[in-house]
């Protein structure tokens, strides 16, 4: 049954026990529901189940939706029946208010608001935000969410164009988890290290034409490194949340096989893990995988938190003194790095950079979808258990954290520096490109202070100037891609100049 938001401070009880909407100076419609069932969902996917890949995501975490709130709000009158609650950076919002389940159970609230994917965690009347083991005042938990007006849908068949394609209505989704998944063993904060050496492990692998987008596939083993060293090699080295056979999905197959075939089938990737311990940790790994006597050169094509590995590889005994290895970087070709770092990375902003990956696969569903989506809901699990420690892998973006302090200054090791980075704005003409728009709007360009964005790396941040010697990497060695594009953090490799450049800069 729908209820009425009449703009009132006083909380609207949505029909059931404990749920209820405090929604001040707003006026629309709430309504409460139970999930579809599986049944219902695959006789009709809409925009308010999500996609198979969403539902599988979460299953993997081991997380159940257990109610949908769906909402219908009007734009603020002129006279409003009392102010708006506001967030820490000014926004209206609404809180909903769900029972309190008890210290056993962690909440969650997944948002989307035309087309934004947005996750929520319990807060206090501070917006600070409530572990499990605190008890919600009242028995509830209460969750802070913006208030948007809701518009029509750009197009009749939007809702199908992505993973939760909401355009013309707020959905929220209320989910709850066990908290014996995160605390079980050595506690919060080395969940996101149990679950990385379960699901993202790491790992040398070849890199082939054939197997490149299968996962687990292509071990070296003893054999694989001798043929590496018998020329220069082509190294793979993937970013955050992700792993090689989904960062690097997009590159077309003809572009692939030809630098396969110039490098003589020399190539492979390096999966590790990017949450749990830093590129410092990721470089000591990989260099005691390498058989005694053997001597690499190398080549290395990067992605995101990826070129801060190659850059600790290829600078290791200048910026940490790490011990000399056999194994020479001659070029990098840095793919949307954040060579100063990302303010996204910062404490306060993690929730963002979760939530704008999280939107970037609903608006572009692009490489192992439900992989990086799993990867996403672990670090929300491991921010709402105030766990951070156990972050170090996404804390060495920080633009002044330690790693980048390090590499950031003095001489630079290694050889030519190469990068490609890109500015995003909607397009007007597409439909996901508009709804993108409102990524800017509602998530993200405030956290940049208006700089050029992928939506989570700087442009500049790429290839401009961060203290360190090789910086800034000269124009010629550089792609800009235009905001009128449409390329994202995590379509860079579909756009064609970017093959172009790989074979122009890798000969």
């Amino acid at each position: 049954m729908k209820q009425q938001l009449n703009g009132s401070s006083q909380a609207i009880s949505l029909g059931e026990s404990s749920y209820a909407i405090r929604a001040p100076g707003i006026r629309g419609q709430a309504e409460l529901s139970h999930p579809r069932n599986a049944t219902e969902r695959s006789r009709s996917r809409t925009a308010q189940d999500g996609t198979a890949e969403l539902e599988q995501a979460l299953a993997a975490a081991n997380i159940v939706e257990i109610r949908q709130v769906e909402l219908q709000l009007q734009p603020p009158a002129p006279t409003v029946a009392a102010a708006p609650l506001r967030s820490v950076g000014g926004v209206a919002e609404i809180e909903l208010q769900v029972p309190d389940l008890g210290p056993d159970s962690g909440q969650l609230v997944l948002a989307c608001q035309n087309g934004v994917l947005t996750w929520h965690l319990p807060v206090d009347t501070e917006h600070v935000v409530q572990p499990p083991a605190s008890r919600g005042a009242g028995g509830v938990k209460r969750f802070r969410i913006p208030a948007s007006a809701t518009p029509a849908a750009a197009h009749p068949d939007a809702a199908q164009r992505s993973l939760l394609g909401v355009v013309g209505r707020t959905l929220l989704k209320v989910l709850v988890y066990p908290v014996s998944d995160v605390l079980v063993g050595k506690g919060a904060e080395f969940f996101a290290e149990r679950w990385e050496e379960s699901k993202r492990p790491y790992g040398v692998r070849s890199f082939t034409p054939q197997n490149r987008r299968t996962p687990g596939a292509g071990a070296l083993e003893a054999a694989d490194w001798t043929r590496l060293a018998a020329g220069r090699a082509l190294l793979f080295v993937h970013g955050t949340f992700s792993t090689a056979h989904g960062a690097f999905g997009q590159i077309p197959d003809e572009v692939f096989a030809e630098l396969y075939r110039r490098y003589a089938g020399r190539v492979f990737a390096f999966n590790h893990p990017s949450l749990s311990d830093d590129p410092r940790a990721n470089v000591d790994w990989l260099l005691k995988q390498l058989p005694v006597g053997l001597s690499l050169d190398l080549d290395i094509i990067c992605h995101s938190r990826g070129g801060l590995v190659a850059r600790t590889l290829a600078e290791r005994q200048s910026a940490f003194g790490l011990a000399a290895a056999k194994l020479r970087v001659h070029r990098i070709v840095f793919v949307a790095v954040p060579n100063q770092g990302t303010l996204l990375a910062q404490p306060d902003h993690m929730v963002t950079m979760v939530d704008r990956l999280t939107t970037a696969l609903n608006l572009f569903p692009t490489g192992a979808v439900v992989e990086t989506l799993e990867a996403l809901i672990t670090v929300i699990k491991v921010i709402g258990h105030g766990a951070l420690k156990g972050l170090p892998g996404l804390a060495a973006m920080c633009p002044r954290g330690e790693l980048l302090s390090r590499l950031n200054q003095g001489a630079a090791g290694g050889g030519g520096y190469y990068a490609i980075a890109a500015d995003f704005e909607p397009a007007s003409d597409d439909l996901k490109l508009l709804v993108a728009g409102r990524v800017a709007d509602q998530v993200a360009d405030r956290v940049f202070l208006d700089a050029a964005n992928d939506l989570v790396v700087p442009e500049f941040g790429v290839f401009d100037s961060n203290g360190s010697a090789a910086f800034p990497i000269p124009a010629e060695r550089v792609l800009r891609i235009p905001a009128t594009a449409g390329v994202i953090h995590t379509t860079v490799f579909a756009y064609p100049p970017t093959s172009d450049k790989l074979l122009q800069w890798l000969p």
